[in-house]
């Protein structure tokens, strides 16, 4: 049932929120579903654009728990991290890999160096909604297995693990 979008973070203009919902506005109302999961102090401006632009498919659920937002993840075609600066190492991309959910991320800081395109989601440039329009309406999401096995191969705590004592043993 992956028939909608996600965001899962903070509500903030560094996090890209404002470029997410001009994308939906670009799509009027045949844009997909969107679900908003997280709170943070561009709420109020979230309500007052969805006022003015009623026809727009975004659901705002605020606080959602990590178990939820889990579940809510692996049911969505990709998790939407229209980053407007350099994260560190962003969980919900991992999150979403850990379920084979694809990630649509901004071409900046680790995001864009985590999501390879066409692989584990796709990547547009960080400050243009029409870009990621078109990612969302070109791209092909039915990647969920490359997905899944890219988490496998590189993110599980088992092969952490091995990863860290291959460097505990060059040291030695």
């Amino acid at each position: 049932m992956r028939d909608c979008f996600i965001y899962v973070g903070r509500i903030d203009e560094l996090k890209g929120i404002k470029i997410l919902f001009e994308a939906w506005k670009q799509m009027g109302a045949s844009a997909p579903q969107l679900i908003v999961c997280g709170t943070g102090p561009l709420e109020d401006w979230c309500n007052n654009f969805l006022k003015d632009n009623p026809d727009l498919n975004i659901e705002l659920k605020g606080f959602v728990p990590n178990n939820e937002a889990k579940k809510l993840i692996a049911n969505s075609k990709a998790l939407i991290l229209p980053t407007q600066w350099y994260e560190g190492f962003p969980m919900t991309i991992l999150e979403a890999y850990s379920v084979g959910t694809p990630v649509i991320g901004s071409d900046i800081g680790n995001d864009g160096d985590l999501i390879e395109d066409g692989i584990t989601g796709y990547k547009f440039k960080s400050d243009s909604a029409s870009l990621l329009v078109e990612v969302i309406q070109e791209r092909d999401f039915n990647i969920c297995d490359n997905v899944k096995k890219v988490y496998m191969e590189r993110y599980t705590s088992k092969e952490n693990i091995r990863l860290l004592e291959a460097i505990y043993e060059n040291v030695k």
